[in-house]
């Protein structure tokens, strides 16, 4: 997958204002730039609200145990043998799902050949990047067993890591010989430790969908800059509160677009939000730098992927249903307007700062017009990601902040 949206032509945006009823919706008088802050009338339910023939390929979920994986040399001491398997990289955005969502970093087996069972030692770390993982087990007499570890980044080592390094995982296999270790397995072998800004689109042994879905991981709706954005945003309500979840069939009180558009008022207003490519990364293959939700309001800006995944945290933070739209060189959200109907709108992200949320929703349904088939064909580079249906797979948010 290559780098989301690199050049920004502002996606004709004034053009595609004169064009909004070519594509079937309703509008207000349209302002640009946004006008300022003003805790204004209520929304009315939005016509760019479409109903959705959810893709087929948003139900599978990745199984990850077919990534490769790195094999080390055998030992073999008093009839008990150790070896191990593990990633030759350990992807740190994505760290805190191994041995969850993701396949185990590390798969020590031991076999015993002894007629009595051994009790044995199995320990792994990242030297300067991770806590020490230590396992103990009982291996039945002339039988095996396998121990799969994940030790876990040190938050020191989350915040240092700017750009990838190479690093040394050290894995040792003991057994108790009259309550004293006595060692059976000591290697060290090389991985990389991936930036903490960058996501692999592309990891081997995953499909491309598969591969999609792990984005969902960088959407954080208990991050506290994410709470504190619906706070700001509640000042633009009618009723100057921001409730949860759906009010209506088919937001048929508008609740849902009067809240999307209050989000959308304080990105605008008070974080001064704007869109910016920032797609360089010095990792190899096919990864780019994304920031976390939290880190786009501090920096007010953010590129296509992070102000959609920002969106979603809301989205999700306050008891709704998004679904991330994956394009060639781009990405945008749908947000479901009720829990029984599969109808959704469509936002166009990149418009923060630059224009209306009515404006939004038009070219985001546009967009969505223009897309809908690729995404369900699934054509190369096109995917519809359902938030919550990863989350029920596993895919929980990363817990740095």
């Amino acid at each position: 997958m290559g780098t989301w949206r690199k050049a920004n032509p502002r996606f004709a945006a004034l053009a595609l204002i004169l064009l909004a009823a070519t594509v079937g919706c309703s509008s207000s008088t349209y302002t640009w730039p946004p006008s300022s802050k003003s805790p204004g009338a209520a929304v009315t339910p939005a016509a760019s609200a479409i109903h959705v023939d959810v893709p087929s390929s948003a139900q599978p979920v990745a199984s990850a145990s077919a990534a490769p994986r790195e094999t080390s040399g055998s030992a073999t001491v008093d009839n008990i043998t150790a070896g191990f398997t593990w990633k030759s990289s350990l992807i740190t955005p994505l760290a805190h799902l191994y041995g969850t969502f993701l396949d185990a970093f590390v798969i020590v087996t031991i076999d015993n050949s002894n007629t009595s069972p051994v009790k044995v030692v199995v320990s792994s770390v990242i030297n300067d990047y991770t806590d020490t993982a230590t396992d103990t087990v009982t291996v039945p007499a002339n039988g095996n067993q396998e121990v799969r570890q994940n030790p876990r980044l040190t938050t020191a080592a989350i915040d240092g890591l700017n750009s990838e390094h190479q690093a040394d995982l050290h894995v040792t296999v003991s057994y108790l010989q009259a309550g004293e270790p006595k060692l059976v397995l000591d290697q060290t072998r090389q991985t990389l430790v991936t930036s903490r800004r960058d996501f692999p689109w592309s990891i081997k042994g995953f499909t491309q969908f598969e591969n999609y879905q792990l984005v969902v991981a960088m959407i954080t709706p208990s991050d506290p800059s994410v709470e504190q954005l619906i706070r700001v945003a509640a000042d633009y309500d009618p009723s100057g509160q921001m409730a949860s979840g759906y009010e209506s069939t088919n937001d048929y009180d508008g609740s849902v677009s009067q809240r999307l558009s209050d989000v959308w008022q304080a990105e605008a207003t008070d974080y001064k939000l704007t869109y910016i490519s920032t797609p360089i990364t010095f990792a190899s293959g096919s990864s780019q730098r994304i920031r976390l939700p939290g880190e786009v309001l501090d920096g007010a800006s953010g590129n296509c992927i992070e102000l959609t995944l920002l969106y979603a945290s809301v989205v999700e933070a306050l008891g709704m249903q998004a679904a991330l739209v994956l394009v060639p060189g781009h990405a945008y959200i749908a947000v479901r307007v009720d829990d029984q109907n599969d109808n959704y709108y469509f936002i166009e992200t990149t418009l923060i700062g630059q224009t209306t949320f009515d404006n939004a929703l038009t070219y985001g349904l546009s967009e969505w017009t223009k897309d809908s088939t690729g995404v369900h064909n699934g054509d190369s580079d096109y995917g519809w990601i359902d938030v919550e249906t990863a989350r029920a797979k596993g895919i929980v948010p990363i817990p740095w902040r």
